[in-house]
């Protein structure tokens, strides 16, 4: 009985001591325009501090900004503009300065949301060290009169975001 205890004993603290494993978080951003679905594997996030050192009112608050491409060459680019709450969470929309754009290099079109056409709204959802969730909507707008505007739909993002 004691070897079988001894065995069942070993066993239990070989299974505890086990290397966790790890799975790797997707990264990706998401979203439907119209019947278009966009689809961007490690999109790059990236925050520029504000700089309150130089003479440049341009560059005085924090920015975020979101890129990625999709399967058919088309680019997606977020811009979020830091509200006095940063850019860890919160509600970004359009109209306070934020900008949601899509540009179709085949077609040479971009459809766009920001302060002047149509409209954006980000959520961001949760922030773990410097991996970010967030979903989006809106309406964007192609500035040529090409295409009529477009509704953005289950827009939801993961990336992790770097410094610039």
């Amino acid at each position: 009985m004691r070897p079988i205890l001894t065995i069942v004993c070993v066993a239990l603290l070989l299974s505890a001591c086990e290397k966790e494993q790890h799975e790797e978080v997707r990264k990706f951003i998401s979203c439907q325009m119209d019947s278009i679905f966009f689809i961007g594997e490690n999109p790059k996030a990236v925050i520029t501090r504000a700089d309150l050192t130089d003479t440049d009112p341009n560059n005085d608050i924090d920015k975020l900004t979101i890129t990625a491409s999709g399967e058919k060459a088309e680019k997606l680019n977020i811009t979020l503009i830091g509200s006095s709450e940063g850019l860890d969470h919160g509600v970004f929309y359009s109209q306070d300065g934020n900008k949601f754009s899509v540009h179709y290099d085949k077609n040479n079109i971009t459809q766009l949301a920001d302060q002047t056409y149509g409209f954006f709204s980000l959520s961001i959802r949760n922030v773990k060290d410097s991996l970010i969730e967030a979903s989006f909507y809106g309406t964007a707008v192609d500035t040529s009169g090409t295409f009529v505007p477009k509704p953005i739909t289950h827009g939801f993002l993961r990336a992790i975001v770097t410094t610039n």
